[in-house]
């Protein structure tokens, strides 16, 4: 085993070298002690030591998640200071609280929301021409604009503050329909700068109506006037008629289903759609049977609408329908039978992508008639509308004549069974007189063996007519003649033997 360094200095009584250098040598300067990096363990940093990679010093020390800064960095300091409303008149001088940072001659920002409505005037000659009225004066009416001027048309103000002096008490109807119906007039006869689209609209924004406005207010005033009894009635009108509506729908539903089970296809009945109104009100029964009866089914005051509301249909002008005609626009009305849905909703297409095709039960006779007659049906050189409806009554014409085919050929199969089946019945009813034809046919051999044969009007028939006719009477016979019993086939044959 090999000695160390201070093994051996130990055996020979050699002191241990101090550590602080001598004179001749020269001083060690002490390396400064290397700090972690940010981004790196420390049991990885002691792993490696200083030669750390140089991608640990970019990476970026592990964070929690940062709290929102919803407000710029820092304090922000706020001053009070004067400021001037433009909007008003009397140049009043009030204070708020600014952030320091504003500027001092800004604009006060609210200013901008002081939007004043257009106030209307009108000359002497005006007013002659267009606005009198029997139950105003003309000063009236100036008080009544002035006023509404002074309170930037806020009515409720308006007819709080209206006492004209001398002048007969106004309700709040009487002032909107005298003001609006003189701004209607001005409009109107004024020259107009915009289009007719412009002032058609600023016309209807002054429409007011005084009669429908007094009948909804009495409407309101009686709803809000009605006592417990009568709201409590009204609900049970209210729950009777929707339960008797449910039985109508139910009972229809049943109906339908039994006429369907009994006619089928015969009963002309279409398919069964359901309707969300019964799934909705078949939920409110399941909701009342575990008992919230009450809660289900909702009050006169607020009634339910069903999710499917009917589609508004656009009014058809002259205007309107001058304008598809000239467009070749069609519209086509969507089926009211269908709920308004997505999958309901048919976006615009073309017409080649959507030609009517025959049904798939007999799309192969209809082909085979429409190839004979050397029409193409699949494909439409110029598919208009005119030619699709032209291309839809040939594909029902052609089904009904093959449905026609069909039923006749089932009618001709039917007529000759029938008359099979007769002429079996004919052949067991000649049965009983089939025995005594033969004897009497060889009554006849026998007779006319050496003579020609005399017929019915006297005259005289070769023999090779007569056998022919035995023959087809031979004919005749033997059609039934495998249902003949065999004990009388047997004795026939006897007697033969026995003439012969």
């Amino acid at each position: 085993m090999a000695a160390s360094a201070a093994d051996v200095r130990s055996a020979l009584s050699i002191p241990e070298p101090s550590s602080t250098p001598g004179p001749s040598q020269p001083k060690k300067t002490a390396a400064p002690p290397t700090r972690k990096p940010e981004g790196i363990s420390r049991e990885l940093y002691s792993l490696i030591g200083p030669s750390a990679p140089s991608l640990a010093a970019q990476l970026a020390k592990p964070r929690l998640k940062q709290k929102p800064n919803l407000g710029g960095g820092g304090k922000v300091k706020w001053e009070c200071r004067a400021f001037k409303n433009p909007g008003r008149q009397d140049s009043l001088e009030l204070k708020h609280w600014v952030k320091a940072t504003t500027e001092p001659d800004a604009e006060y920002p609210f200013a901008k929301y002081n939007v004043q409505p257009t106030a209307y005037t009108y000359s002497q000659d005006e007013y002659t021409r267009f606005l009198e009225d029997k139950e105003w004066t003309k000063e009236e009416t100036d008080y009544l604009f002035s006023v509404v001027r002074d309170y930037d048309a806020r009515w409720y103000i308006v007819h709080d503050r209206y006492e004209y002096p001398g002048g007969v008490p106004r309700q709040l109807e009487d002032l909107k329909d005298r003001y609006y119906s003189v701004c209607r007039k001005l409009v109107r006869n004024r020259p107009w700068a915009g289009d007719e689209a412009s002032k058609a609209a600023l016309i209807s924004s002054f429409q007011f109506d005084k009669e429908r406005e007094l009948t909804r207010k009495k409407y309101i005033v009686s709803l809000e006037n009605r006592t417990p009894e009568q709201i409590a009635e009204e609900e049970a009108l209210y729950i009777e008629i929707k339960r008797l509506e449910q039985n109508e729908r139910r009972f229809k539903k049943e109906r339908d289903e039994l006429l369907r089970t009994i006619a089928g296809i015969d009963s002309g009945l279409p398919d069964v759609v359901e309707d969300e109104m019964v799934m909705n009100l078949t939920i409110d029964t399941k909701k009342k049977k575990r008992g919230s009866m009450a809660m289900d089914i909702d009050s006169p005051s607020t009634p339910a609408m069903p999710s499917s509301a009917p589609i508004p249909k656009r009014p058809q002008t002259a205007k309107n329908t001058a304008f598809d005609v000239a467009n070749c626009i069609v519209r086509t009305e969507p089926p009211s039978t269908v709920p308004i849905t997505k999958a309901a909703h048919q976006p615009a297409h073309l017409r080649s992508y959507k030609l009517p095709v025959p049904k798939a039960a007999t799309s192969q006779k209809i082909g085979q008639a429409l190839t004979e007659l050397g029409i193409n049906h699949t494909r439409l050189v110029m598919p208009t509308r005119q030619n699709i409806a032209h291309l839809e009554a040939l594909l029902d014409a052609a089904a009904a004549l093959v449905e026609t085919k069909r039923v006749v050929d089932k009618v001709d199969y039917d007529i000759k069974l029938a008359k099979t089946r007769l002429g079996m019945r004919e052949g067991q009813g000649a049965e009983g007189e089939a025995p005594a034809a033969p004897a009497e046919s060889m009554e006849v051999d026998e007779s006319n063996d050496i003579g020609e044969p005399v017929g019915e009007d006297g005259r005289a028939q070769s023999v090779v007519s007569t056998r022919s006719a035995r023959s087809r009477k031979h004919t005749r016979r033997s059609m039934s003649i495998s249902s003949v019993d065999t004990s009388g086939t047997a004795a026939t044959r006897t007697k033969r033997q026995k003439r012969s």
